[in-house]
């Protein structure tokens, strides 16, 4: 058997972060940051507890690789989701949000109890205000385009919306109806 190629070793790295950024954000989405531990993340993750530190110094370097990790494959999915018609990009953003509610409640509920407790997290704090304020320009421009009059009152709603929504769903789960805030959202913001 040769030895192992950089790109091979290369290769291994990455498959191991990525099982352990997703054992992380499975563990602290269900027990919460603070509450976690690495040993229950490398458990989840099937892998020793030292392998983790070989990856990462501490369970805050941790988090801010997953949160890093998280805007990146927010970024792209945003990217995919462009559309040039105003209405149909604000349309793919709602369908992208909910279906994230949906499909990644780990993430939803990790985020959500983070910026719960910003003050604790001065990181945390300040991407959650970057991210905001980059929201509320898009929709203001979006809703702008699409024809509303008080775009940048709209846009301030429609991000309380978003976030009522998700906190709302995290409480009620599976008796939320999701359907009908998604299919309302779009007929008030979209279909205008």
């Amino acid at each position: 058997m040769s030895p192992r190629t950089k790109a091979q070793f290369e290769e291994i790295r990455e498959a191991a972060t990525e099982r352990i950024l997703n054992s992380a954000l499975e563990v602290f989405g269900t027990y919460g940051y603070e509450s976690a531990t690495i040993s229950q993340i490398a458990r989840h993750a099937g892998i020793s507890k030292g392998l983790i530190y070989n990856y990462f110094s501490s369970k805050e370097d941790l988090l801010k690789s997953l949160i890093d990790n998280l805007i990146q494959h927010e970024s792209s999915l945003m990217t995919e989701i462009y559309h040039q018609d105003a209405s149909r990009f604000l349309e793919n953003i709602i369908r992208y949000s909910f279906r994230e509610i949906r499909e990644n409640s780990h993430q939803w509920k990790l985020i959500t109890s983070l910026t719960m407790q910003l003050e604790r997290y001065e990181f945390i704090h300040d991407l959650a205000v970057n991210k905001l304020r980059s929201y509320l320009q898009l929709f203001e421009k979006l809703l702008t385009e699409i024809g509303f009059s008080n775009a940048r009152e709209e846009a301030c709603i429609l991000a309380a919306l978003f976030d009522g929504i998700g906190i709302q769903s995290l409480i009620v789960r599976e008796d939320y109806d999701l359907d009908f805030y998604e299919n309302y959202l779009i007929e008030k913001y979209c279909k205008s």
